[in-house]
């Protein structure tokens, strides 16, 4: 499956403005967003699950990031790390951030992809890259 593009502000029109619930993720989302790009060593950032479907009051966030291969979490800031670290970002931004660095290989990034645009039931679901 190909991601669809769309921009920060097309998602936050389409998908970040219907219900408070929304909202909240939306921005949670956003800061995760602008946090990730503080590195310098973002590539791709790809959304999933709930909230790209349009299920009216997603639980979370579900993301799949893409970092530059010589990406390290190693001198990052508190706050930027949290986003690398699972139980941090779940409990800080509402969110499950899986990411890799380009270094895995185009075809395990694709099979990656591939397993992201389903859902538990391997029915196709929306998968969304958001560029600035």
């Amino acid at each position: 499956m190909i991601a669809e593009v769309v921009s920060l502000e097309a998602l936050r029109e389409r998908l970040g403005k219907s219900t408070p619930r929304r909202q909240f993720l939306f921005k949670r989302f956003q800061m995760i967003f602008d946090l990730l790009h503080e590195t310098r060593k973002v590539k791709h950032v790809y959304l999933f699950g709930s909230v790209a479907a349009a299920i009216p009051s997603p639980n979370d966030l579900d993301l799949l990031v893409i970092m530059a291969a010589d990406f390290t979490i190693k001198g990052l800031t508190q706050k930027v790390l949290s986003v690398f670290t699972h139980y941090a970002c779940r409990i800080r931004y509402n969110a499950d951030v899986f990411w890799v660095t380009e270094g895995i290989g185009e075809k395990q990034i694709k099979a990656v992809l591939d397993v992201f645009s389903r859902n538990r039931m391997q029915e196709p679901q929306p998968l969304l890259e958001v560029m600035r």
